[in-house]
């Protein structure tokens, strides 16, 4: 297997509606918020014509890599109900193996996590989140035989709240000797738990991926791990000043990735900063998964050796599709011309 990914596996459920649909579902418009199960249940008999898509960070860009040619397969937990496999879960399951994507499943006695996700016009989006099952996976599900046969591993930031999750990806990922790459996955991740990343950057060969409003405060979580009287900077000198720290020695890793969206990426890595534009798109579709969709190119990318400047330049391009489709619904064409660039670009032996 090339890329083992661990996360919270979810079902997006779109909602494309003409008006203020939020408001009558009693969301407020732009907002996000987490629910329970019975909620969405309530939210849901509302909806019309939605669409269903697998989503989660880790299904997310394994189905990017995979539609790249690479060989994923993800751990996780998805629901039950009367003893069964919950209807949500068969959906997300079919929709999984449609991209390729390989699934570790442990079933839980609650709902498969779901998102509702409702876009009305103006842009205006509102999200209502049930975790359901997603977050309960188990350390033990993270088994050694599995890992010790892949050549990367993805781990959803959001795990990041389970140190005993943390602490033996640290000890699998450095006993084989394996890649270890981290969505961040929200700005209160990085906050609440960013303190946890100095030991994955220290002891593993790590690749932190973050979205744009994640890295101040990851920055600031590590702060006060960076030796030196700074004086007053302002939030981009601080966010330089760590990232750059951690990533100063001229090694193959750490890498630090700042994902921008339409104003590309930066990088931090081997002691230099580099960025690199990508070009805003006028109409999208939806924007859920794109950075997850960067993170799976960018790692297909890695696997085939591209130099960062290329690999950066590569994922912007692969999330740019991604604003194309509801969530990581992504054009088999579209990634067939990727794939075809990708091999292109440096061969499976290089």
């Amino acid at each position: 297997m090339d890329i083992l990914g661990i996360g919270n596996i979810l079902l997006d459920i779109f909602c494309f509606s003409e008006e203020d649909t939020a408001l009558s579902l009693g969301l407020h418009p732009g907002s996000s918020v987490h629910v329970s199960p019975e909620r969405l249940d309530e939210l849901l008999l509302a909806v019309k014509n939605p669409v269903h898509v697998s989503g989660g960070a880790a299904p997310n860009a394994l189905k990017a890599a995979s539609a790249l040619g690479f060989s994923c397969g993800v751990i996780g937990c998805t629901g039950m109900e009367d003893r069964d496999t919950d209807r949500w879960a068969r959906i997300l399951d079919a929709d999984l193996a449609a991209y390729g994507v390989e699934r570790t499943i442990e079933e839980r006695s609650i709902a498969t996590g779901r998102c509702l996700i409702v876009h009305m016009p103006g842009g205006v989006v509102s999200v209502a989140c049930a975790p359901g099952a997603a977050p309960t996976i188990r350390p033990e599900q993270i088994e050694a035989d599995i890992t010790a046969k892949t050549r990367m591993v993805f781990l959803d930031g959001r795990l990041l709240m389970n140190p005993v999750i943390s602490d033996r990806l640290i000890t699998l990922c450095k006993g084989f000797s394996l890649p270890l790459v981290i969505d961040i996955g929200s700005a209160e991740t990085a906050g609440k738990h960013g303190a946890r990343i100095p030991e994955f950057l220290t002891r593993t060969d790590c690749i932190i991926l973050m979205n744009e409003d994640e890295a101040f405060p990851l920055a600031a979580a590590l702060e006060h791990t960076v030796p030196g009287d700074r004086g007053m900077q302002s939030a981009e000198e601080l966010i330089d000043t760590v990232f750059s720290f951690y990533t100063g020695k001229i090694q193959n890793y750490p890498y630090i990735i700042r994902k921008e969206g339409p104003n590309g990426a930066t990088a931090w890595h081997r002691g230099k900063k580099i960025h690199r534009d990508s070009i805003e798109k006028k109409y999208c579709i939806d924007m859920t998964a794109a950075g997850d969709i960067f993170a799976g190119a960018f790692m297909a990318a890695l696997l085939k050796n591209l130099p960062l400047a290329e690999a950066l330049d590569f994922a912007n391009t692969a999330a740019r599709h991604a604003l194309d489709v509801p969530g990581s619904r992504i054009d088999w064409n579209d990634f067939a011309d990727l794939k075809s660039e990708l091999n292109q670009t440096h061969s499976p032996g290089q």
